[in-house]
């Protein structure tokens, strides 16, 4: 009698294992049931080459679930000439229209200069990297994305780390 109780035990569980595993595998396969989360997006448009002294508008088109966003938190580009990202400078972006913002820049120096389009908006950050070449500047492989770059990862690294700690 013991040796049948025991048998029906595990075949119970063995058939419960197998369900689970199956439903495991339908949800990975692309579950249609779990929403789409929509992301922030932010398209950063500046030229790809201007002359030494020229003014031009660093503009940022922003928006969320297809939809321009019109009431952005933070619109911020920071600047800085490749390998200085020490000696950057930032300039908050205004509001136009259509989820577009923009602020003015004057390239005062030959260099490379790269930028970052600090953008917080529903709950989201973004912060796309764009380059500018200065009159004729060489990029430098070797101080392209400097780090700044890495700053910024290793600070969302820690955040990340610290979340998982507390769980």
């Amino acid at each position: 009698m013991k040796k049948k109780i025991l048998f029906i035990l595990i075949a119970c569980i063995a058939v419960l294992t197998a369900c689970s595993n199956n439903e495991a595998d339908t949800a990975k396969e692309g579950d249609t049931n779990l929403p789409e989360l929509a992301a922030l997006e932010v398209n950063f448009d500046v030229p790809e080459h201007v002359e030494v002294g020229e003014t031009i508008d660093l503009t940022a088109h922003v928006s969320f679930d297809g939809e321009p966003v019109e009431d952005a938190h933070e619109v911020l580009f920071e600047v800085w000439t490749q390998g200085h990202s020490d000696d950057s400078v930032e300039v908050e972006g205004v509001h136009q229209e259509n989820g577009t913002y923009t602020a003015s820049f004057t390239f005062d120096e030959e260099a490379v200069y790269e930028m970052y389009a600090h953008t917080t908006a529903k709950e989201q950050h973004a912060m796309p990297l764009e380059t500018v070449i200065v009159g004729d500047a060489e990029p430098s492989d070797e101080d392209a994305h400097d780090e700044k770059d890495h700053e910024h990862h290793k600070h969302h690294e820690e955040e990340d780390k610290h979340d998982h700690d507390e769980e």
